[in-house]
């Protein structure tokens, strides 16, 4: 299957046109779009969600005050954000949600900022030409894809939704491997995923987690994704973890691999 795709990039030096290739995928494309777009461009929302994640709750007229909007604008903000799973209300303003969720991933994107694209920079330096490449649903990955323009003939898979939008902007060649897509996250998961991953050899699986604990295990809050990194380690000549030193000496609910099991933890 990636020969015969080696075969057609090389016969296509110009790349006018993105290459993707879909597996099975069980989510409305038109419907992810427009609301990625939606929450992408609110950056009051971004602003909100800031402001709780360090202070954990926050009064609605404070925020008026430092958003420059009505209190009326605020609470329509908490409440369809309330909806989606990222903070909970209280009397006259709101809290984080203690329950176990992942932040979406347009925010993600811009916590450690700085930090995430030197970490990709780092990574880069196991890239070549010709080569097919795993990479996660981690935020942290998308600072990579800017390294993968140079390269004519090399393939991506992966299970964010989120870096097929991007890679098909740069004309990448993608493989998505379909399954159950997961909105919060912008990734896909399930037995359709699992199965794809483990009939390909990738050379290299680039992957971040939530947390690597003292004795060396890698572990993730959520079984899907854990699975998915797991099988992807499993299959790939190459594995390479980024994370930053604030993940360190933390164990989660799920294993991933052990260190033994990768070529380098990136560590920053």
């Amino acid at each position: 299957m990636f020969d015969i795709l080696k075969n057609e990039q090389k016969s296509n030096k110009n790349r006018t046109k993105p290459v993707v290739f879909l597996s099975i995928m069980w989510y409305d494309r038109s419907r992810t779009e427009q609301e990625g777009l939606r929450m992408e461009l609110n950056n009051r929302q971004k602003k909100i969600l800031e402001v709780i994640n360090s202070s954990g709750t926050v009064k609605v007229a404070e925020l008026s005050r430092t958003l420059y909007f009505s209190e009326m604008t605020i609470r329509r903000d908490l409440q369809m954000m309330e909806k989606e799973g990222l903070l909970k209300r209280v009397h006259g303003g709101a809290m984080m949600n203690e329950s176990e969720f992942q932040y979406p991933i347009w925010y993600r994107m811009e916590i450690n900022k700085e930090q995430k694209k030197a970490l990709a920079l780092q990574a880069a330096k196991y890239l070549h030409d010709g080569q097919v490449i795993f990479l996660n649903s981690s935020s942290t990955l998308a600072y990579l894809l800017p390294y993968l323009q140079q390269y004519k003939h090399l393939q991506v898979i992966t299970n964010s939704v989120h870096l097929l939008f991007q890679l098909s902007k740069m004309h990448i060649p993608c493989f998505l491997t379909g399954g159950r897509y997961n909105e919060i996250e912008g990734s896909l998961s399930g037995r359709q995923a699992e199965t794809f991953l483990r009939s390909i050899n990738p050379d290299i699986a680039f992957l971040s987690c939530e947390g690597l604990s003292s004795d060396g295990t890698v572990t993730d809050g959520n079984a899907d994704i854990a699975e998915i990194d797991k099988i992807a380690v499993e299959r790939a000549k190459t594995a390479v973890l980024l994370m930053d030193r604030s993940k360190m000496n933390t164990l989660y609910t799920y294993t991933v691999c052990h260190t033994d099991r990768l070529t380098e933890v990136i560590l920053l």
